[in-house]
């Protein structure tokens, strides 16, 4: 009878906390609609929902599962691990599953309207891209500090400072699909998809080098993303061709 109690109670506090992850998500929908009203709810729910930018959608997908493979790749190689000792096959059948559920309640769908489309927004107003970036990375990190603490989370045994570390990167990155992607909530729900995902089927944390060499990997990126597309809006813009007028060029005998 114990046992069952102790059941039914951890489904209760999961079942809490499952509603209570999509805080982010309903403060920006209850924000946005008393400073815009039902016009600016709509416009936030569509972006979740379109993209035009097919380019940054495609990066938004496989960019974190290329890093990953290439950090497992190179770990096992350096390590000398066997791949299928680390590789756990059995759960591949739920790829599918586990896509859809992270997507509706594994943290982009409960979080991402929050973050980047209210939260940013805002930030982008008063800030350049890059500090808005970290600003949002510092919050939403301390946002899933609670997990560190929680038995049976995905946090639960990880050290909070790779993780802060790791989402200040992402969360530039975060912030240059978004801004690429003329404000796209879509693009950063299926990156943020594609994070948790990537975490969960390439076992990088199961080798001692995986994790540094993609930590290492994120960064270079970033670092690339800030030179070539610029702090103030992460935005690579086109200079206008200056077109030359023949009469200024012509000699006047």
């Amino acid at each position: 009878m114990f046992g069952f109690g102790t059941v039914l109670y951890q489904d209760w506090v999961g079942g809490l906390r499952v509603i209570g992850t999509f805080g982010p998500t309903i403060a920006g929908f209850v924000l946005t609609y008393m400073e815009e009203r039902s016009l600016g709810v709509f416009d936030l729910w569509r972006r979740g929902w379109y993209s035009e930018k097919m380019l940054y959608l495609v990066i938004a997908i496989v960019l974190v599962p290329i890093l990953c493979l290439l950090s497992l790749w190179l770990a096992v190689n350096v390590e000398g691990i066997v791949l299928a000792d680390i590789v756990d096959l059995s759960r591949w059948d739920q790829y599918i599953p586990y896509i859809l559920t992270v997507f509706f309640i594994g943290g982009p769908l409960q979080e991402e309207f929050g973050w980047r489309g209210y939260a940013l927004d805002r930030l982008e107003s008063k800030y350049n891209a890059l500090t808005s970036s970290l600003i949002v990375g510092i919050l939403w990190s301390l946002w899933h500090l609670p997990s560190f603490f929680i038995p049976g989370t995905i946090q639960y045994e990880q050290s909070f400072f790779a993780f802060f570390t790791s989402a200040l990167l992402i969360s530039i990155l975060f912030t240059w699909l978004y801004n690429n992607s003329e404000r796209s909530i879509l693009v950063v729900l299926l990156f943020h998809t594609s994070i948790n995902v990537s975490y969960w089927t390439i076992p990088i944390n199961n080798t001692f080098t995986g994790p540094i060499y993609y930590t290492i990997m994120l960064g270079i990126i970033v670092v690339l993303v800030v030179i070539i597309y610029g702090s103030n809006e992460l935005i690579r813009t086109k200079k206008p061709k200056i077109k030359k007028n023949k009469k200024e060029n012509s000699i006047i005998p």
